[in-house]
């Protein structure tokens, strides 16, 4: 399947509130109560928040979509927002990459994750991201392109704190 990846507008906003729902909750639902989902998909994953994503010029917003045009993917990236020790100036984060169960596995993460980092490398000097303790999948992508565990913190999901990894971006 042949996948093209563009820039996010703010008009896309309402179909990535969507897809970052569907994404998230595909991908790790599973994992909180139902009153935890829904807290944290409204603060998280509304129209707003992706609006203000797809305005802001330090951040970059990028959708994937298959062959017939429907979203299956996105990403994205700007100032690093992540409870980083001592962080330095001029931070940068990897904040989402999200794929539909039917776009996994076909490098179409490894592509976006290219495209978001090179947005990254050319406008901060350090490059972050957070992901869950137990993803192992997306830890090793990540660990393929040279981010390092630096520190271990909690995620609130609602009330629900998960455990995750916060990764540093070394030598790229």
């Amino acid at each position: 399947m042949r996948f093209t990846i563009r820039d996010a507008i703010a008009e896309d906003a309402q179909m990535l509130s969507a897809l970052g729902a569907e994404t998230f909750t595909a991908t790790f639902g599973h994992l909180y109560s139902r009153e935890n989902l829904d807290k944290f998909l409204r603060k998280g994953h509304s129209v707003e928040v992706y609006r203000a994503a797809a305005h802001d010029p330090r951040s970059g917003v990028w959708i994937a979509e298959d062959e017939a045009g429907k979203p299956v993917g996105y990403a994205v990236a700007g100032p690093c927002t992540l409870p980083v020790p001592d962080m330095p100036p001029n931070s940068g984060e990897l904040a989402r990459l999200y794929l539909l169960n039917e776009a996994k596995g076909t490098g179409l993460g490894a592509r976006l994750l290219e495209i978001t980092l090179g947005f990254l490398r050319d406008r901060f000097d350090h490059i972050y991201l957070s992901v869950y303790r137990d993803n192992t999948v997306a830890q090793r992508l990540y660990e393929r392109y040279g981010f390092v565990k630096i520190h271990d913190y909690f995620y609130m999901v609602g009330d629900h704190a998960d455990p995750e990894w916060l990764m540093e971006l070394r030598g790229g």
